[in-house]
C-alpha cells in the first residue's frame, strides 16, 4: 500500500518527525470544579480560598492546570481531590471559558465541570488553597451574592447574552468582582440560571 503524501512530498511520519510544535501560540490550559447542591431558596457552591498569587485571599472554584500526560476529566477529579479532599462526585462538562484576560498570569483556557450532591460533602482546604467552604449563591440582574459561614459579599456582572439566550461568558464583564478571583463569578451566574431554569448540561 501507497502512503499518500502531502504537497511537500512527506508522508505523514516524516511531517510529524520535522513538525515544528511551536509554530502556534500554545495558551496553557486548566480545569475547574463547581460542586452545588440545590436548596429551599438558594443554591450553595463549594469554593475555596486562594493561599497565593493572582487573587490570593480571593475565592474561587477547586481547579487547576492540566498535567502533561494527563486528560480534563482526570485532572479536574485530582484538583478537587487535592484542594478539597472530595472523591467520588460525578462531574460533567459545563462549559469552557477562553476570554483572552481571564487570567492575569497567562493567555489561560479553563474546562469547567460541574456536579450535583444531594447533601453538603464536608471539604477539608488542602494544596494551595486556604480554606474551603459553601456559600448560598443567589442571582438577579446581573448581581451575584454569596454568603456562607458568616461572610457574605456581592458581585456585579455587565451581562450580554449570546444567540441561544444564555450568558455569554466572554463578552459579559466583572465591573465589581468583590472577592472572587479570575471569572469565576460569570460562571457562578451561568450555573445557576442552568440549574433553576432546568436546561442545559446541569439539569438532573
Amino acid at each position: 500500500m501507497v502512503e499518500a503524501r502531502d504537497r511537500n512530498g512527506k508522508t505523514e511520519s516524516e511531517f510529524l518527525s520535522d513538525y515544528d510544535v511551536t509554530k502556534y501560540f500554545r495558551p496553557s490550559v486548566t480545569v475547574d470544579a463547581v460542586l452545588y447542591c440545590r436548596m429551599p431558596d438558594a443554591l450553595k457552591i463549594l469554593m475555596i480560598e486562594r493561599g497565593g498569587h493572582p487573587f490570593i485571599g480571593k475565592y474561587a472554584f477547586p481547579g487547576g492546570f492540566v498535567e502533561r500526560d494527563e486528560s480534563c476529566e482526570a485532572a479536574v477529579v485530582r484538583e478537587l481531590r487535592e484542594e478539597t479532599g472530595i472523591v467520588d462526585v460525578p462531574l460533567r462538562q459545563l462549559l469552557a471559558a477562553s476570554e483572552p484576560g481571564r487570567d492575569p498570569r497567562w493567555r489561560n483556557i479553563t474546562v469547567v465541570f460541574c456536579g450535583e450532591v444531594k447533601e453538603l460533602t464536608e471539604a477539608t482546604a488542602g494544596d494551595d488553597a486556604a480554606n474551603a467552604k459553601w456559600f448560598d449563591v443567589r442571582c438577579a440582574d446581573g448581581i451575584v451574592k454569596f454568603s456562607g459561614d458568616g461572610e457574605s459579599f456581592s458581585c456585579k456582572l455587565d451581562i450580554v447574552r449570546d444567540a441561544f439566550g444564555k450568558l455569554d461568558l466572554n463578552a459579559t464583564e466583572i465591573s465589581d468582582r468583590g472577592k472572587t478571583a479570575f471569572d469565576h463569578a460569570k460562571i457562578a451566574y451561568y450555573l445557576t440560571e442552568e440549574v433553576i431554569s432546568g436546561k442545559g448540561t446541569a439539569r438532573r
